[in-house]
């Protein structure tokens, strides 16, 4: 038997938001090694919602196609019609969920590239000797 799903989207969040708030508080010249490790560990983090969201759309889609095949083959007329009233409030449930999943998306992409910038920025500082200052 399925047993439902735990849903670690509120745990997942309040760590980023930890995370955030570390980052805030450090400056952003001259730790960036720091700020590096701080993004590394919510990068995690914003990994897991972004597939928690990723999955939850998935579900709906599924969802979705499911009850449009069964409302079309309970049809005895205008078939594609009722199907597609059927499934009305799973479009917009798939809207929301494809919205979160492209927002985490984006979000794991941009925090990837920042760390990125910060460890070519660590690299460059290394290599022409201003990091010795």
């Amino acid at each position: 038997m399925n047993q439902p799903k735990q849903d670690w989207t509120e745990s997942h969040l309040k760590e980023i938001i930890k995370y955030q708030k570390q980052l805030e508080y450090l400056p952003h010249d001259g730790m960036e090694m720091a700020r590096i490790e701080i993004l590394s560990k919510m990068l995690v983090f914003i990994g897991k919602l972004s597939g928690e969201f990723s999955e939850q759309y998935k579900r709906i889609y599924a969802t979705r196609k499911r009850v449009h095949a069964e409302a079309y083959l309970a049809a005895t007329k205008s078939k594609a019609q009722i199907a597609e009233i059927a499934v009305v409030d799973l479009r917009e449930e798939e809207a929301v969920a494809y919205g979160n999943m492209k927002r985490w998306n984006n979000a794991f992409d941009s925090t990837r590239e920042e760390i990125n910038a910060l460890k070519y920025k660590v690299r460059i500082s290394i290599e022409d000797g201003s990091s010795r200052r």
